[in-house]
């Protein structure tokens, strides 16, 4: 991987997990994970668009990318939901390392079936040690000190099958990195679409009396779809420019922030197990680059 490359995702990858411990707020205030994503994708989205009429230009296939970006988009809208949804009922430092593992494998698996990546042996001890994190984080313990661990495990994987999917019809959507601001902006609307479909299912048309939203709800919202926007693009850039499984599995170790931030901010439940994963990760990181 070039250095180029690496800055994107690396930028991606940290701007990825504070959106992620913001959407980990949303779930522990037990606030609309459906307004959330609506206000999310749809500010995200408004800024791609703003930024991409002013610099650059429709491509001129863009039905055959605009057919990838939207199902990119609703795949990942929806799952972005049913992610929130699933952090309502377990912590953060057993959702995001198991989803970290499995959105990865599923990533290489289509990144060699789609795009015939074709990776290194240090970088396949990588993933494999990757796949070991779940095996420190998730114990007999944990069970006891989750909302609902079965329920939040389903939503998990539910939600990752989703995000990862999106990732690989995002892959297929770019042609090249010109076409970045065009794939981002155009799933960043079908996201809203998709987001404002389950809020309206959820609650009606009368979602804002239903909902109680108030300053925080919409400042909340804000902010994710601005950090949205720079974690996507920064993604996007990286994912134009380097092969789809190396990249997303680098940025999938975005954990390592919102687990930081969740046991310093919510005093989350830690132990020398966690600490060891979290170490796995750097180690990790290190032999994929």
């Amino acid at each position: 991987m070039d250095g180029i490359t690496l800055a994107w995702t690396l930028a991606a990858t940290l701007f990825a997990g504070i959106h992620l411990f913001l959407q980990k707020i949303v779930a522990n205030e037990n606030r609309s994970s459906a307004f959330n994503g609506f206000f999310m994708y749809g500010i995200s989205g408004a800024m791609a668009l703003a930024v991409m009429f002013s610099i650059s230009e429709i491509p001129e296939e863009w039905a055959a990318i605009g057919f990838f970006a939207i199902i990119a988009g609703v795949t990942h809208g929806i799952g972005n939901f049913v992610r929130i949804e699933s952090l309502k009922y377990i912590d953060s430092v057993i959702y995001f390392p198991i989803n970290k593992v499995l959105g990865p494998l599923i990533v290489l698996v289509g990144g060699i079936v789609f795009f015939k990546d074709s990776l290194t042996v240090l970088q396949y001890i990588g993933i494999i040690a990757s796949i070991c994190v779940p095996l420190l984080l998730v114990s007999a313990t944990e069970k006891h000190l989750q909302n609902n661990l079965r329920l939040g495990i389903i939503f998990l994987v539910v939600s990752t099958l989703l995000t990862a999917g999106s990732t690989l019809f995002t892959k297929q959507a770019l042609v090249d990195t010109s076409t970045v601001l065009f794939v981002l902006s155009i799933g960043q609307i079908a996201g809203t679409v998709s987001s404002l479909i389950i809020l309206l299912k959820q609650h009606g048309r009368e979602f804002r009396k239903t909902l109680n939203l108030d300053f925080r709800e919409i400042y909340l919202g804000v902010i994710g779809g601005i950090l949205a926007f720079f974690s996507s693009y920064s993604l996007l850039k990286a994912l134009s420019l380097g092969l789809i499984s190396i990249v997303y599995t680098i940025h999938a170790h975005y954990i390592l922030v919102p687990i930081v931030l969740s046991i310093w901010w919510y005093r989350e439940h830690i132990n020398v197990r966690k600490v060891a994963a979290v170490a796995l990760s750097f180690l990790a990181i290190a032999l994929l680059v």
